[in-house]
């Protein structure tokens, strides 16, 4: 057996450490998904067109673009109620006239009532499960597009609304500024990282790998996900496809390899969810230990959520879609 490198020694001094403790071990995260230094007031911005901007906090993010009439911004997230003003303000004196909902999500538009005398626009997708929650923190559109593809012009500004279909939510869309060559779709992809657990609850896994190619489609440097610590690039969301693919083609494999009867014979018979429970976790073990060893040195936390994500994804492979995705 050959000797311990310095960085085996100190991931196995860790796991040990960690181990006594009696608090699980997880793999280092790759130095490009680390935090990157705030501006010592809890968030940090930064340029990415010529008037556009992404305010970060902790870890989720929200994009402004300054128009010649206003400030047009998309996703307000509670975590940045009270910083978010205080970004714009740094930026410009003109007010916040329009506000975009990526999506439903209370993480990520919750603080939109700090903007009460904004245009707040929406899909009817969006629209619809809004009024179902009837919550005062995120009040209806004014204005509601439907269908796959809209165009805004606000201040001067040309705005891109396209709707690939459900994806993490029924009514998540992806905002494009084409002259700031900006890409915005929240909860698709995380730049540098493995998906959170089942996509963020995703409405319908599928509709995940729409979104990727959704944004592949367009023109763009800088891509905006709402949430990790740095934006991304064109090379970070077909890194994250990729993982995708791989993802849901191994889980498909494993349903394959892994016996349900051989699985289930553990458990009563008559015990449907438990028989299924059994076989769902063999899945997920396995196709966690292979992403992991393809993946775990490329991208973060590949063994955190993923045994968890991986149950979704049988769930979707039996109902939603049984192909193997190119």
């Amino acid at each position: 057996m050959s000797a311990a490198t310095p960085s085996d020694q100190d991931t196995n001094g860790r796991d040990a450490v960690a181990a006594a403790a009696g608090t699980p071990a997880f793999l280092p995260l790759p130095p490009n998904a680390k935090p990157l230094p705030d501006n010592g007031k809890g968030y940090r911005i930064q340029r990415v067109g010529s008037n556009a901007y992404v305010v970060v906090t902790g870890f989720v993010q929200s994009v402004f673009v300054v128009t010649q009439d206003g400030v047009v911004l998309v996703d307000a997230p509670p975590a940045s109620s009270g910083k978010l003003k205080e970004a714009i303000a740094s930026v410009t004196a003109k007010p916040v006239t329009h506000f975009i909902y990526s999506h439903s999500h209370l993480d990520h538009v919750g603080a939109v009532t700090d903007f009460p005398n904004v245009t707040r626009i929406a899909h009817a997708d969006c629209a619809t499960i809004l009024a179902l929650h009837k919550d005062p923190a995120r009040p209806m559109p004014q204005k509601v597009v439907s269908g796959r593809y809209n165009t805004l012009y606000i201040g001067g500004e040309e705005i891109r609304l396209i709707y690939p279909g459900a994806n993490h939510e029924a009514g998540n869309i992806l905002t494009y500024f084409p002259r700031q060559r900006l890409a915005v779709m929240t909860d698709v992809v995380m730049p540098g990282w493995a998906p959170y657990r089942g996509w963020g609850n995703a409405d319908y896994l599928p509709g995940i790998l729409l979104g990727h190619d959704a944004i592949l489609e367009l023109d763009f440097d800088t891509y905006v996900g709402g949430h990790v610590y740095r934006t991304g690039t064109r090379a970070d969301v077909k890194q994250s496809r990729a993982f995708f693919v791989d993802f849901w083609n191994t889980v498909k494999k494993n349903m394959s390899a892994i016996s349900f009867s051989e699985a289930a014979a553990s458990v009563e018979a008559e015990n449907a969810w438990a028989a299924q429970k059994v076989w769902i976790d063999e899945i997920a073990k396995a196709t966690q230990t292979e992403l992991v060893e393809r993946w775990g040195k490329q991208i973060a936390a590949v063994d955190t959520f993923t045994a968890d994500t991986a149950g979704s994804v049988v769930v979707s492979i039996s109902t939603d879609a049984t192909v193997n995705f190119p």
